[in-house]
């Protein structure tokens, strides 16, 4: 059956109201999606200033008068009192590390505790306590176990160099026998000196050891201080 004249209008008429609706929809849509970007990037900064807020102390040491003073200013001032030592003593720290794996030499976290306690044992005697002691020092207790684990693994791969004898115990009670306590008895004297000498041979024994190792190694230096 033909549609008349009026028919058409009128269904034209009825489309409009909901095609007008879809455009409307689209444009909110479209203008829904550009103002996305904005919050997003808005979300980020509000995100970077709560960080910066808290973690400003990563980035700025100190405000005077506003003024920051940065950590890497800090670190190049250090890096000139102390760079050369610092890094030298990097350096050696690793060429230990190094020889020790190589070696297949080892300290167990058990013999670095005992000479921790060791060291607490001494300190309580004169009335002190160590984080105090590691305090004052600027060190912390990591620092110290690192220390020993790399003086106990010098002393098992110099354990050849470092054997102390009898004879030189005695040589050495004889010569300073004015100087022990009266009350110490002969086999904690013997320890004492034992240890003592110990010590004194491994002093020199590993410097001329790093030298070698240093001398022997392929280290490139990209800062010179």
């Amino acid at each position: 059956m033909p549609v008349k004249k009026n028919q058409k209008s009128k269904i034209k008429n009825q489309k409009l109201p909901l095609a007008t609706s879809v455009q409307r929809t689209a444009k909110a849509s479209i203008k829904e999606k550009l103002k996305q970007p904005k919050v997003f990037i808005g979300l980020i900064v509000v995100i970077l200033a709560i960080g910066i807020f808290f973690l400003k102390g990563l980035f700025v040491a100190a405000l005077v008068n506003g003024e920051p003073i940065t950590r890497i200013t800090i670190v190049k001032e250090l890096e000139k009192q102390g760079g050369k030592q610092a890094l030298s003593s990097l350096v050696n720290q690793t060429l230990i590390l190094q020889e020790a794996k190589k070696k297949n030499v080892q300290v167990s976290q058990g013999e670095i505790d005992a000479s921790i306690k060791k060291i607490e044992d001494s300190l309580k005697t004169q009335g002190q306590n160590l984080e105090t002691a590691l305090a004052q020092q600027g060190m912390t207790r990591q620092d110290l176990s690192m220390q020993l684990k790399l003086r106990n693994l010098v002393e098992k791969l110099l354990a050849d160099r470092i054997k102390v004898t009898d004879k030189e115990v005695a040589d050495y009670i004889e010569k300073n026998k004015d100087t022990f306590p009266i009350d110490m008895k002969e086999p904690e004297i013997k320890k004492s000196v034992t240890e003592q000498l110990k010590q004194q041979k491994l002093g020199s024994s590993s410097q001329a050891w790093l030298q070698e190792l240093t001398k022997n190694a392929k280290i490139n230096y990209f800062v010179n201080y």
